[in-house]
């Protein structure tokens, strides 16, 4: 009797105890020794333990105290059972509480099949009470044909598990993995004979935690046996954070707002000065998500790591000698989330952190070439020849085309590039589509669209007009948005109110399709070029027969999809909004 109530009971009381402390980072005594009630479980949801622990109490034993008399010829208890098991089932993947998804997944798997077997333990006393109920509710004729279900369902609900348990087993072992583009080999992840992880990363809990645990666990996917450490996977004391720094062979920086202003990011920065470890800076962007401007993050930089003689490192000569190895050492890595953008920022930080492992130091020329995913954004190029307009009055266009131009040429041959540049020409969109002497349009057309804070606000509304052209003849709008705000990088939603109400409505629909982003960093930069030549339709250049066939296909149907309007039907003029 004592069992399943004191000990529930103990280890509510200890999480109640240690709760401030774990949400916090600062893992005591206390809190090391009974880390196995709550380290697998997000902080959110400190007592899912417990909970657990009850389910289990009342299914294993709880239950038994219902109809104590005759409760094993009845129905009602299995009933029961199978309502909570159902009820726990929906609040586990509601709630999500375990911090790894693989350990989700295998929960939401099991209390799946402890519901069934509920339902099927169900079926069967039915059957075995009375023959005649059983054919009625049921549909079998006897005890013998129920139980015969049971046991298939049983058996193909554990052939599902197993089904389940190799396909996601395949899937990882068919994962795209870092490559050394040299050799297409697999790197080598060696670690040195004092350290114990390849790479320490920091990082300010308030602005930076989602994004770090998403470059570890992405990194655990690219380099498989990779040891990152990672506060939520290796952090038991909060006080030795300095020696779990010297335990790493890199020093990986995730820089947003507010990272240098706590204290124990500066601890971490002053261990990974005294022990002199490569710094490998990550630079978060987006103000939206907690990214700062560099210039901002350096001045924050000076304000904060002022202190004199810190523990960790006696000799620091003050915020200079931080700024240097932070941010002059090696540029930051741009973080980038999104898809192809992401893969590149990740391919960066392994090839740093390959850059500085003691087998590659004396093979540098393995690494003179970088890093390779397989499946990664790779060279295009078009099939014929292709006409771009560009309109002057859309600011950057013209730059932008150029760029386009020259990237339709990539990995090629010497002749082969030259014969695809000149295959793309670049004319001008008023003089192509209004010009009264203008030369008929030949080969596949391209209207480029560069959005910008200037974009659709130019005097007269010469770019909605002649995008409302080209919409009219059916010409292809290849949009590319700019994300730098210095070169005049605004947030999407700007654009409904820039653009003219009569683009926006049937049957223009202009943002029905989707624009390009172009970042500004060179590796990002590079995909975003490749991405605006495959929505011009050009295809890889490694493609075969087949996949460049489909890539036609594809352009034709996006030419189909564009509307033309009536030629009897006046065009409406666009309204630039003020």
């Amino acid at each position: 009797v004592l069992w399943p109530v004191l000990v529930p009971l103990a280890f509510l009381a200890l999480l109640l105890w240690i709760r401030n402390d774990v949400r916090a980072q600062r893992v005591g005594p206390v809190a090391l020794a009974c880390r196995f009630l709550w380290r697998d479980y997000d902080p959110r949801l400190l007592f899912w333990e417990v909970v657990d622990m009850g389910r289990k109490l009342f299914l294993a034993s709880l239950v038994l105290f219902i109809q104590t008399d005759d409760g094993s010829s009845k129905l009602l208890r299995l009933v029961i059972a199978s309502v909570v098991s159902a009820l726990y089932l929906a609040v586990l993947a509601l709630a999500r509480p375990f911090k790894r998804s693989a350990d989700l997944y295998l929960a939401c798997t099991a209390n799946l099949l402890l519901a069934c077997s509920f339902i099927s333990g169900t079926v069967i006393q039915l059957c075995e009470s009375d023959e005649d109920m059983c054919k009625t509710l049921v549909g079998f004729k006897s005890e013998r044909g129920a139980s015969e279900f049971v046991i298939a369902l049983t058996a193909a609900m554990l052939a599902a598990s197993l089904l389940v348990v190799l396909f996601k087993t395949v899937s990882a072992v068919r994962m795209p993995t870092v490559r050394l583009t040299s050799s297409g080999r697999p790197p080598v992840l060696e670690l040195s004979p004092e350290c114990h992880f390849h790479g320490f990363i920091s990082h300010c809990w308030g602005t930076g935690q989602d994004q770090t645990h998403t470059v570890v666990r992405r990194l655990q996917l690219l380099l498989p046996g990779v040891r990152i450490w990672l506060d939520v996977d290796n952090l038991d004391d909060v006080g030795r954070l300095e020696e779990s720094v010297r335990d790493a062979m890199t020093f990986l920086v995730f820089l947003s707002v507010g990272y240098f202003k706590s204290f124990n990011c500066r601890r971490e920065l002053y261990a990974a000065l005294a022990s002199n470890r490569p710094f490998i800076p990550i630079f978060e962007a987006d103000v939206a998500k907690g990214g700062a401007s560099i210039e901002a993050l350096k001045a924050e930089c000076r304000e904060n790591c002022v202190e004199a003689a810190p523990a960790a490192y006696p000799n620091y000569s003050g915020p200079g000698e931080m700024l240097a190895r932070v941010f002059e050492e090696a540029a930051p890595i741009v973080w980038v989330r999104v898809n192809a953008f992401q893969l590149e920022s990740l391919k960066a930080v392994a090839l740093r952190m390959l850059l500085h492992s003691p087998f590659y130091a004396s093979r540098p020329a393995e690494l003179a070439d970088g890093v390779m995913v397989p499946g990664q954004a790779g060279p295009v190029a078009f099939s014929g020849p292709v006409t771009i307009l560009v309109c002057r009055g859309n600011v950057g266009v013209r730059d932008l085309s150029e760029l386009v131009k020259t990237a339709a040429g990539e990995g090629r041959g010497s002749t082969a590039s030259a014969e695809a540049v000149t295959a793309v020409v670049i004319r001008d969109a008023e003089e192509a589509l209004e010009g009264a002497n203008a030369a008929p349009l030949s080969g596949h057309v391209v209207f480029l669209l560069y959005l910008n804070d200037k974009t659709f606000l130019d005097a007269g509304g010469v770019v909605a007009r002649l995008v409302q052209a080209a919409m009219d003849r059916r010409i292809a709008i290849a949009m590319v948005h700019e994300q730098e705000p210095s070169c005049g990088g605004v947030p999407f939603a700007n654009f409904f109110q820039q653009t003219p109400q009569v683009l926006l409505q049937q049957p223009y629909k202009l943002y029905n399709t989707v624009a390009v982003p172009l970042y500004p960093a060179p590796a990002h930069r590079k995909v975003s070029l490749r991405l605006v030549l495959s929505s011009m339709g050009a295809v890889p250049c490694d493609a075969g027969p087949l996949q460049r066939r489909w890539q036609l296909l594809r352009r034709h149907i996006a030419v189909a999809r564009l509307v033309r309007r009536p030629p009897a039907e006046p065009r409406q003029e666009p309204v630039v909004q003020p």
